[in-house]
């Protein structure tokens, strides 16, 4: 056990010596500004790092202040001829260009001062207006420019202040033709006032006189309509703020399935509404909903009726469209 003790204490005494050592050759190198071989320095990897570091820097050195070949006489004409090409190629297409510009502005300002001049008005499918009524509306003259003119102005000016006018549409006749087509109001529906005279109406309850002495023989009642204000050529307004809204889905079911002999139309509130059909048989459709089914099927069983009644008249129930009932008066 001595042994073993004596051993291990020369061993100590050995690594503290070899340590105490490369400590003085440290130091002592250290102040002359040199490294100590690689097997005494104490940790030689950041050493290392350090020298590749070192090393890459010189390599990009080296790669940045590599210079390329010069070229040859031969290669530094062709590389100018090619540069004088690429720009003589730039010159002609901003050339071009600029050609091409002008001549659009030329044509622009010849076709909205010189070109397309208003010759002709013409005015076709007329007959509650005559031509003179219509052209002193239409604020479209002849020698105007005709891609000027405000078509679709033009068009709402001649429905509102001609209200017989359903519809107007403007068309364009190159060269120089202007194209007035009418559409006058195909059906017209009346309201009596407190006073005994008529509000006439069309089918978008545009009014079209609100004054009439008496209501046309082809027109449609519209009753139980209590009016705000009617203004010829605007929109008409009701007391009843619904009521125009009822009145408007009653006429467009009316105007989709082109129901033919209406005499009368009635709307209490969105669930009582009414269409009276050939001044005999009152259509009760209930609620505003789903008219058109409602409305096929009072027409499937008037036809019924008329095979073995034809002038018989009564009230014809329908209530959701598949149930129907007739009750004569």
């Amino acid at each position: 056990m001595k042994k073993k003790d004596s051993a291990q204490n020369r061993r100590r005494e050995q690594r503290a010596k070899q340590s105490s050592e490369m400590q003085e050759l440290n130091s002592t190198l250290g102040s002359f500004g040199l490294e100590p071989p690689k097997r005494y320095r104490n940790d030689s990897r950041p050493v290392e790092a350090q020298s590749q570091r070192t090393n890459k820097k010189t390599n990009q050195k080296k790669k940045q202040t590599r210079q390329a070949p010069p070229k040859t006489k031969a290669q530094t004409r062709q590389a100018e001829n090619a540069k004088r090409k690429k720009n003589k190629l730039k010159r002609k297409i901003l050339f071009y260009f600029a050609i091409a510009l002008s001549l659009v502005g030329i044509i622009v300002v010849l076709s909205l001062t010189v070109l397309f001049k208003i010759n002709n008005i013409t005015i076709k499918g007329n007959k509650i207006y005559n031509q003179k009524d219509i052209s002193a509306v239409l604020p479209i003259e002849k020698n105007q420019n005709m891609f000027i003119a405000d078509t679709k102005g033009a068009e709402k000016k001649l429905e509102e202040n001609l209200p017989y006018i359903y519809d107007a549409q403007i068309k364009r006749k190159i060269p120089s033709t202007i194209e007035v087509n009418i559409v006058e109001t195909p059906r017209v529906y009346s309201i009596k006032n407190k006073d005994k005279t008529y509000t006439l109406l069309d089918d978008n309850l545009k009014v079209i006189d609100n004054n009439a002495a008496k209501a046309p023989k082809d027109g449609v009642e519209i009753r139980k309509a209590a009016v705000k204000t009617a203004v010829e050529g605007q929109p008409i307004e009701f007391t009843d703020k619904n009521l125009k809204k009822n009145l408007l889905r009653i006429l467009d079911s009316i105007k989709r399935i082109q129901l033919e002999k209406v005499s009368a139309i009635q709307s209490d509130d969105i669930n009582n509404n009414f269409i009276e059909y050939d001044n005999r048989i009152t259509f009760k459709l209930g609620a505003i909903d789903d008219l058109d089914n409602k409305i096929y099927s009072a027409l499937t069983a008037t036809e019924k009726l008329d095979e073995s009644n034809p002038s018989v008249e009564g009230v014809m129930t329908v209530t959701d469209g598949k149930q129907v009932y007739f009750t004569e008066k």
